[in-house]
């Protein structure tokens, strides 16, 4: 008998509420829709807020922010006071959990694309990606073609696996989501940054992700586009500068953000 049977077996008992926590490599959130039949729910835990970092940790908040900026809200590092254990912490999480459940489920035929991909991601958190893009850089540095395909497939593992939230041009609709340039956020930063080395320390892209975080956290859906503005000119003629990428939430939310990069103009 299948776990799953077990557990919509315990449905029918009255008297008790039951909890499965387990492996991204047996069980993710869209299982939980397909074999408990919509009788379900999902409980997305996430590392540590910024906020709730601060709160548990003690610490001033200008060294609670750069500790958090360097290392993020996994909660196990706050029992951990040397910076090269958490570094080795962090570290092992990808090899011994993260790249091995996904291998494991996934049965991936190039984990060394899976690797390259997942260090060319946090390294351009903030930036406008696409599949072909990372597909050409990927093929580029191997010496060996990569397809788009399997970029795209292994990218939506990735996701899949709570690694990394994509964010979608909330202008581009249809087959051009393929092509286009997303931007794709790390869910802890410090996961980020110990995968990088602890190199590439932009302090701007650490914060665009953090705030992120911030949002999925409050419950908004965060899409990222361009913003648009007519300026004065010369002779009194307007010029439109393109603002951007920035993080937006959808119509009718509260809440605006986006960045003061000039990409055009």
């Amino acid at each position: 008998m299948r776990l799953y049977d077990v557990l919509n077996g315990l449905l029918h008992s009255g008297n008790a509420d039951v909890y499965v926590t387990g492996s991204n490599s047996k069980l993710l959130s869209r299982d939980i829709s397909t074999e408990f039949r919509g009788r379900g729910d999902a409980v997305h835990v996430h590392p540590f807020s910024f906020r709730e970092f601060l709160d548990f940790s003690g610490m001033d908040v200008r060294d609670a922010y750069d500790e958090y900026a360097a290392f993020g809200g996994m909660p196990y590092l706050l029992s951990l006071k040397d910076d090269d254990a958490k570094f080795q912490y962090l570290d092992s999480l990808f090899e011994d959990i993260y790249f091995k459940n996904l291998e494991s489920r996934y049965g991936i035929r190039l984990p060394g694309v899976l690797r390259e991909l997942t260090s060319c991601l946090c390294s351009a958190v903030g930036s406008l990606i696409s599949a072909a893009r990372i597909a050409r850089t990927v093929s580029s540095s191997r010496g060996r073609r990569t397809d788009p395909e399997t970029i795209s497939a292994y990218l939506g593992y990735l996701t899949d696996s709570f690694l990394f939230s994509l964010a979608d041009r909330y202008d581009v609709k249809g087959r051009r989501y393929f092509d286009y340039p997303s931007k794709y956020y790390c869910a802890d930063v410090g996961l980020r940054n110990v995968r990088l080395g602890l190199r590439q320390q932009e302090p701007t892209h650490i914060m665009e992700n953090i705030i992120y975080n911030e949002l999925l956290l409050r419950g908004f859906a965060v899409d990222v586009g361009n913003l648009e503005v007519l300026e004065p000119g010369p002779e009194g003629k307007r010029s439109q500068k393109i603002f951007g990428s920035g993080l937006y939430c959808p119509p009718g939310e509260p809440e605006v953000l986006h960045s003061v990069r000039s990409e055009h103009g």
